[in-house]
């Protein structure tokens, strides 16, 4: 490889990795969260853990293991949904103290 194909390599990575932080930067890109990067993890496991017994198994482990998957994502989405308001509000109230701000 020469020099100048080296080159070109080097500018088109850069030119896809300024597109990344572009996206991560204007958030076109959902970052994960604490909580959802730790209950990945854990529902992954999860799911090793019933895919590694029989399928066909009724044990009541299988049952426990979906169950406790089950409410990882519940727990996720109501984290998240609580975030989503926590952000609504602070917003809403930066505008309110704009408006009183303003009126004085």
């Amino acid at each position: 490889m020469t020099n100048n194909e080296q080159f070109e390599l080097d500018k088109a990575q850069l030119k896809a990795l300024a597109t990344v932080i572009d996206a991560i930067i204007n958030k076109t890109v959902p970052l994960l969260q604490p909580h959802e990067l730790a209950a990945r993890s854990t529902l992954r496991n999860l799911q090793q853990e019933i895919d590694d017994h029989n399928a066909l198994d009724d044990s009541d482990l299988l049952d426990t293991l979906n169950q406790a998957r089950i409410e990882i994502k519940y727990l996720c989405s109501i984290i998240t949904d609580l975030r989503e308001r926590l952000h609504h509000l602070q917003t809403e109230n930066a505008r309110l103290e704009r408006l009183a701000a303003n009126a004085i």
